[in-house]
């Protein structure tokens, strides 16, 4: 497995692929990263993977859903757009009814919570000068090791 340095106290990123050993690396060792993908899916899958934040949908027919990042239980992807979850209460959302979204989640976590929904090529640059490049497309999936606090001695 190409891994970067692991220290405690950092976030990580573990990138599954349908073949092959995953990647693993440390958020903060990311330089740069690219290249950008668009899409309200792709949005989604950045909203899901920003930590924090506050969201807009608004639709063709004059709705708009606002929420907050920590409402947001679940994104489930379908056919024609996706499921969100807050709490107990699901809202469908149908591509063709959305006019625009916003804002654009910002750094290297949301961007790979996008790669889900790209095609193509992708890398990331590393601090150390390092590149990895990976093909996109029907993943990689993307899930994120928060760091871990030790227990505290007794």
């Amino acid at each position: 497995m190409a891994t970067t340095r692991m220290m405690a106290g950092m976030t990580r990123a573990r990138l599954r692929f349908p073949s092959g050993d995953p990647i693993e690396v440390v958020l903060e060792d990311v330089c740069e990263y690219g290249p950008a993908v668009p899409g309200f899916r792709a949005w989604l899958g950045a909203v899901f993977a920003s930590p924090t934040g506050r969201w807009i949908i608004r639709f063709v027919d004059g709705e708009i859903l606002g929420f907050r990042r920590d409402e947001l239980n679940r994104i489930r992807v379908t056919a024609d757009g996706a499921e969100l979850t807050f709490g107990e209460r699901s809202i469908v959302v149908r591509t063709a009814d959305v006019r625009s979204y916003a804002p654009e989640p910002e750094g290297v976590r949301a961007w790979l919570g996008r790669l889900a929904h790209g095609s193509g090529d992708a890398w990331i640059r590393l601090g150390d000068g390092r590149e990895l490049r990976f093909a996109v497309g029907n993943g990689p999936h993307v899930s994120f090791l928060e760091p871990v606090e030790a227990p505290k001695a007794s």
